[in-house]
């Protein structure tokens, strides 16, 4: 090998650099992938395939919030579920509402209106009684879920709970509500046989209404 080649080159200002490769890249027409010139050089017949871009759903493992034209659960559609139960069990009389209703539900439904109460369909009654199962099924926050089903806000959710002598922010309430509605929307979409664990046309409605004209 020349001594050109097995020195490196010194700059006027005393900086020693590698030499330059001598041979520069250009595409191999031969079939070959990559053939190794010298330590410090390498011929590509092309260049490196780019990286595909990440799908962000695949980046998802709980249900996608897309609900693919209302066939898939979503914490969204799980949240009007719990809406629509919620309003189904508010409009029974008090006497069968008792057995519904929390603590925290009681202060929710001490704020409504007084508004005339429209008797919910058997259809509805089935729903109501099998999201609330669900619901009470959620032990560790069935509380949270049941204020949230009645329409109590995140503010006075967590106010509740340090009545209570518990510890909960606002930011802690909503992140628990979306923790547990993540949680539903898989168990629910898991379960497609049962009949009341499809995405019924009041459930859909309400998410029409409340997230539909938002996320266009």
């Amino acid at each position: 090998m020349s001594e050109a080649v097995q020195k490196p080159v010194q700059h006027r200002d005393g900086a020693v650099q590698p030499e330059a490769p001598r041979f520069p890249w250009s595409p191999r027409t031969d079939g070959k992938n990559a053939l190794l010139v010298s330590q410090r050089a390498t011929v590509f017949d092309r260049p490196a395939a780019a990286l595909q871009p990440v799908d962000p759903v695949d980046e998802i493992s709980d249900p996608i919030w897309d609900h693919r034209a209302g066939s898939r659960w979503t914490p969204d559609l799980v949240h009007c579920r719990l809406l629509v139960a919620g309003e189904v069990v508010k409009r029974l009389p008090p006497v069968l509402r008792k057995g519904y209703v929390s603590q925290l539900g009681n202060l929710a439904i001490s704020e409504m209106g007084v508004e005339r109460r429209i008797a919910p369909s058997p259809m509805e009654i089935s729903l109501a009684d099998w999201t609330l199962a669900e619901v009470m099924a959620r032990r560790h926050r069935q509380q949270l879920l049941l204020a949230a089903l009645f329409g109590l806000s995140f503010e006075k959710i967590a106010e509740a709970l340090k009545a209570r002598g518990q510890d909960g922010s606002k930011t802690s309430v909503q992140r628990w509500y979306l923790d547990e509605r993540r949680i539903m929307a898989g168990t629910w979409q898991a379960r497609r046989d049962d009949p009341m664990a499809k995405i019924d046309a009041l459930t859909f409605a309400s998410w029409e209404g409340t997230f539909g004209r938002r996320k266009k």
